[in-house]
């Protein structure tokens, strides 16, 4: 397809974006701090992207979302937002990794075999992460190590040494490092687009859209409500 005109979102924080973009790169963004109701806020963003940008939802010719790790209730309603534009449209749906997202933009400015790092803060549950390198300009990300989901000394231990680190990296995170002794550990700048127009961007590289109904968020920790143990007597 040549030239697609495509509408990435992200809900997968509560620093939610949408971007508009083709093969030619970014064509418009905007970005918000959810207050409410992830759906509504969501929708009305995109409706005013589209129109800031005159563009109409059946000039789309493919879309994109970020799939998590992230917020459960932002990610299923931006997915399913996505999911539910898609099918009407009868258009592709990329379905990208919010921490390789987060790392995509350092990629480029970082030294030829400098690791990325994208960090979520999972609060209680620890950190969710992800090592990424860049092979070439326009490649995607390569991932050195997988998404995964750890305390904050275990990240540190396990990350790539003299890495950049960027996304949600939280204080204790930031001690871990500091206890570790890594000298040549950073942390990056904001950077200066949504992680809607990297998940755009990261779209376009990899090429990934499918069909909408395959899309899903990506979950790193086990379901608080798991199967009823048989040995169990129920209660009646």
């Amino acid at each position: 397809m040549s030239n697609r005109l495509v509408l990435a979102i992200d809900t997968a924080s509560a620093e939610a974006s949408v971007a508009l973009g083709d093969d030619g790169g970014l064509r418009a963004e905007r970005r918000w701090t959810v207050g409410t109701t992830v759906s509504k806020e969501l929708l009305a963003a995109v409706e005013a992207l589209l129109s800031g940008a005159g563009v109409e939802r059946a000039d789309l010719d493919a879309m994109a979302v970020a799939v998590g790790p992230g917020g459960y209730g932002g990610l299923r309603a931006g997915v399913a937002t996505a999911q539910g534009m898609a099918l009407a449209l009868d258009v592709p749906l990329a379905a990208m990794s919010r921490l390789e997202a987060d790392a995509a933009p350092h990629l480029g400015g970082a030294p030829a075999g400098r690791a990325v790092v994208a960090v979520h803060d999972a609060r209680r549950s620890g950190v969710a992460w992800a090592a990424y390198a860049c092979p070439a300009p326009d490649r995607p990300p390569s991932e050195l190590v997988a998404a995964t989901m750890s305390t904050p000394e275990e990240c540190v231990a396990s990350a790539p040494a003299g890495a950049l680190w960027c996304g949600e990296v939280t204080e204790a995170l930031t001690s871990a490092l500091e206890r570790a002794g890594r000298p040549d550990d950073e942390q990056a700048g904001a950077s200066p687009h949504s992680r809607a127009a990297a998940v755009l961007e990261l779209a376009r590289k990899r090429d990934s859209y499918d069909d909408p109904a395959l899309a899903d968020v990506i979950y790193l920790r086990p379901p608080s409500i798991t199967r009823p143990n048989p040995t169990t007597t129920p209660r009646r």
